[in-house]
């Protein structure tokens, strides 16, 4: 049971990290009473019109991500629930639109929905030929990120206290994003420790994290960036924590990430990259 006792330093991470800040809209959602009382015992779901390789390789992801944590954390894991639609999935937190959102996680009922149309975009750019497939593979470590930190009582401690102190919610969002890039990062790991990475597959990964970093998000659609929306992180800030958990391969490495919000470094790399975005836009 090593993987609870270091995640339950995460959680204390976190208060800590509250507490001493003063204490993002985030891309899941918790009800931590509603998930006490059911644990799934399920795995992995394809809507019927979402068969095809993209979406029988984005089960068997999900699969495998269920089977790597189980085994590191032991007894007490619950399987997170994977839905995989073309149009829309139900979670104890609501309906979600596949066509209007990307890729959530609903604490409630440890269900993530990860919406085909999101992972064919122009940003992930994955076809039935599963080109860009470690990007898929990131996007949902990513997710998985989320459910361990529900599973850890991280999610509802960082939940609380941007109820709390609304005026950092955005970066407590970012500590959490990017503690779940982290996670993320180690599960890669261990699939490059099997030899189970091509060539390019990191590159793959580096490129849809810049991609979707927050200050590259405003400068693809031209706007200036404001910092008190970010509530990802910026492009290497997601970088440099998928590469913690990648190099190190330890979760107390990731947890640093809540100290960094406690210190001021996360607020400061996130008022640096709206402040480059902002600066070429003048240029």
């Amino acid at each position: 049971m090593k993987t609870p006792l270091r995640l339950l330093a995460a959680a204390s991470a976190a208060a800590l990290a509250i507490t001493v800040v003063g204490c993002g809209s985030s891309d899941y959602a918790s009800s931590p009473d509603a998930a006490a009382e059911t644990a799934p015992s399920a795995d992995t779901t394809a809507a019927p019109d979402a068969d095809g390789n993209l979406a029988t390789f984005m089960k068997d992801v999900g699969e495998e991500l269920n089977a790597y944590w189980a085994a590191d954390w032991g007894e007490g894991w619950k399987n997170a629930v994977v839905k995989i639609p073309e149009d829309a999935a139900e979670t104890a937190c609501g309906t979600i639109d596949a066509n209007e959102v990307g890729p959530a996680y609903c604490g409630a009922d440890f269900t993530m929905v990860l919406p085909v149309a999101f992972f064919r975009d122009e940003i992930i750019r994955a076809d039935e030929d599963l080109n860009n497939d470690a990007a898929v593979a990131a996007v949902i470590g990513h997710e998985f990120g989320h459910h361990i930190q529900e599973l850890a009582g991280v999610g509802e401690a960082v939940s609380g206290a941007q109820a709390d102190v609304p005026e950092i919610a955005n970066l407590l969002s970012v500590a959490n994003e990017l503690h779940a890039d982290c996670l993320m990062g180690e599960w890669m790991s261990s699939v490059n420790g099997e030899s189970r990475l091509e060539p390019g597959d990191l590159d793959e990964v580096l490129t849809v994290l810049e991609k979707i970093g927050d200050d590259k998000l405003s400068e693809s659609v031209g706007e200036q960036a404001d910092p008190e929306t970010f509530d990802h992180g910026t492009a290497e800030q997601r970088q440099t924590w998928f590469g913690v958990g990648f190099e190190t391969r330890d979760i107390e490495a990731c947890n640093k990430v809540y100290d960094d919000l406690a210190d001021g470094t996360l607020s400061e790399e996130v008022q640096a990259g709206a402040d480059a975005v902002n600066e070429s836009r003048t240029d």
